[in-house]
């Protein structure tokens, strides 16, 4: 984000950065005030009313940020504007037990998931509910925050339940969700913006070539496609933001499932992801449509990207490791994946935000050696 709009001459600020690499940028200022740890409407009310600015667009970069932002009061959201949705289509996109209901309600293909209320006992549920899914949490970045995962792998009904009723009891609510099988290339993701009129005014798509941790992971090598490859699929969202009135932003991820051949729409993401720079790369530059967006200034629609283009991510590395250890990937094919990649967080123009990122990294190895710790994968 820090990128994107420091490319395009827009002076920014950023807040909650602090000492990480993110901080090295450039491009980077922190911001004159700090805001609290917890993000709600009134924290950040607060933060913002003490910044020395008449006027600032905000971009929110988790969640519960977006959420907050929605929730300003009208004289601080003109002062302060964003291109975001309404607070309610942006709870259906975040709570993913209102994601499924909705998604069933208008008919879209998704991943069989049945949820269980916080007042509801999980041992009601039948055996065969339990067969070839997996727990998925509603709460996607606090469940991530709380466990370091994304989502559980169980092997009996009995532990599903023991997990439900210990996320319960941490204040996270899981569901279940049928397990879609197939390799990360039949992972896509399509992202785009939506203006204040509701039009669409950009898509970009990115299909995952390999991902880390194997289930449940993130991307750390994709690769830019056409729109054709998943023209079907590019309907199903519209489909959805058109009924929320949606504005902002969008990342949709679907996975495909050769057992019926329907692409299964997995969630939205409602704020900027971690590979949106791939996506400006690109020449779809969607922070800076969020920022003339939330200014009222028109939007110029980007229908064209270039395709083909690969992006990798420091933890490639360890995918790369374990399947270069199980013999399905050569030294060489390894070597000429990265050749010519986009590297995330590493750019020629603003090259110290990767070199610290990789200091960290070389010292917490370091330092767990010393310690006599036994080395552990460390992710980005």
């Amino acid at each position: 984000m820090i990128r994107s709009l420091g490319r395009k001459g827009i002076p920014l600020f950023a807040t909650g950065t602090g000492r990480s690499f993110v901080s090295y940028s450039r491009w980077h200022r922190a911001a004159p005030a700090e805001w609290g740890d917890t993000p709600t409407s009134s924290t950040l009310s607060g933060f913002l009313a003490k910044l020395p600015v008449d006027r600032m667009v905000v971009i929110p970069g988790s969640d519960e940020e977006a959420l907050a932002l929605a929730h300003l009061a009208p004289p601080l959201a003109a002062r302060f504007p964003a291109s975001l949705a309404s607070p309610e289509s942006l709870r259906a996109l975040i709570d993913k037990g209102r994601f499924a209901r909705l998604l069933e309600q208008l008919g879209l293909p998704h991943p069989r998931t049945i949820c269980v209320s916080p007042e509801d006992d999980w041992a009601h549920l039948r055996g065969d509910a339990f067969v070839d899914t997996f727990l998925k949490p509603r709460d996607s970045q606090g469940f991530r925050l709380r466990y370091g995962v994304k989502a559980w792998h169980f092997r009996t009904p009995s532990e599903a339940i023991a997990l439900a009723l210990e996320a319960r009891q941490a204040g996270l609510e899981v569901m279940l969700q049928e397990y879609i099988p197939g390799p990360p290339t039949h992972h896509y993701m399509v992202e785009g913006f939506v203006d204040r009129t509701g039009r669409v005014c950009a898509r970009f798509v990115r299909q995952r070539l390999r991902m880390f941790p194997p289930d449940f992971g993130d991307s750390t090598y994709m690769v830019s496609v056409p729109l054709d490859r998943v023209r079907e699929a590019v309907q199903h969202p519209d489909r959805l933001l058109a009924h929320l009135s949606y504005r902002g932003v969008f990342e949709a991820e679907f996975k495909y499932d050769e057992r019926d051949g329907q692409f299964k729409l997995l969630e939205v993401n409602a704020r900027p992801w971690y590979f949106i720079g791939f996506a400006a790369n690109c020449g779809v530059d969607l922070c800076e449509m969020a920022y003339w967006d939330a200014l009222s200034v028109a939007v110029e629609p980007v229908r064209d990207y270039e395709v083909g283009r690969h992006c990798v991510v420091g933890s490639d590395r360890f995918g790369c490791w374990q399947l270069f250890r199980q013999g399905r990937l050569t030294a060489w094919a390894w070597l000429r994946s990265w050749v010519g990649a986009h590297q995330l967080l590493f750019s020629w123009d603003d090259p110290l935000p990767g070199l610290a990122r990789l200091l960290q990294h070389l010292w917490i190895v370091a330092a767990r050696r010393l310690a006599g710790i036994k080395p552990r994968l460390i992710e980005e």
